[in-house]
């Protein structure tokens, strides 16, 4: 299959190993994983970081020349179900961002062996009936080293996956849709705590049928209905105590 790799733009652009390097030159960086997943399997898969925009030169500065893009995803560009490696860099309020995207034709075919891309880990297994997506961000055992990491604010530092299929049947993150789960991974507790950011979903190519409710949505229905259940009990009971009871006439008994 032929292969295209199109750069929309010439220019250093960065990845989420390097922007771990240099997270907090700013006082926001944002890092963005979206995975899409089409009902034959194929889809694209598309990291993005955004720095504020007065502290973007500084960050690109800072960082090596081995941690751009096109270096760490140049493996991928030769893969035969990779079809398209596209850059992008642009600005949208207050944030820069750069991005590389990939469109693929098999993910269990390029991801079915778990591939590394620094301290992130990828991999798309096909079941019986199903397929699992599972991807871990380790610091502590990687190869990243980051002088200082323990005196950085990383409070508001927060790394966004987005998983969309036909059908989700299974997640540890939260589940927005029926085809989309969704993690918010602190990286404070990865990169000062030691943490292991572990994400898994298992997900279905064949579309979801029916009317999904988000759990989020449908919990404080749930917990709702009780507490109308429960407040209508009391009510029936006051009522029978105090009207029915009282109504009838009092009888005597005799041992």
């Amino acid at each position: 299959m032929a292969m295209m790799i199109k750069i929309r733009k010439i220019r250093p652009t960065l990845f989420l190993l390097s922007a771990i390097c240099l997270l907090f030159l700013s006082g926001c960086v944002s890092l963005v994983q979206e995975i899409t997943v089409l009902d034959d399997g194929s889809g694209t898969l598309r990291f993005s970081i955004g720095v504020e925009n007065d502290q973007y030169d500084a960050f690109v500065e800072g960082t090596p020349d081995g941690f751009r893009l096109e270096n760490l995803f140049e493996p991928f560009s030769r893969d035969e179900n990779v079809t398209m490696v596209r850059f992008d860099h642009y600005t949208e309020g207050n944030l820069t961002w750069d991005t590389v995207e990939m469109t693929i034709t098999d993910f269990t075919a390029v991801f079915g062996q778990m591939r590394r891309i620094g301290p992130m880990r990828i991999e798309f297994v096909a079941g019986d009936d199903d397929y699992r997506f599972t991807q871990t961000i380790d610091v502590a055992n990687s190869p990243l080293v980051i002088p200082g990491v323990n005196l950085m604010d990383l409070s508001r530092a927060t790394s966004v996956v987005t998983l969309s299929t036909p059908q989700i049947i299974g997640t540890n993150g939260l589940q927005t849709a029926s085809g989309v789960s969704t993690w918010s991974i602190p990286m404070e507790e990865v990169l000062q705590g030691g943490s292991t950011a572990f994400l898994r979903s298992n997900f279905m190519l064949d579309p979801f049928e029916g009317v999904f409710i988000p759990w989020e949505v449908f919990f404080p229905y749930v917990v709702i209905g009780f507490l109308g259940l429960g407040g209508i009990s009391v009510f029936i009971i006051i009522i029978f105590n105090t009207v029915i009871r009282r109504d009838k006439e009092p009888t005597l008994k005799f041992k």
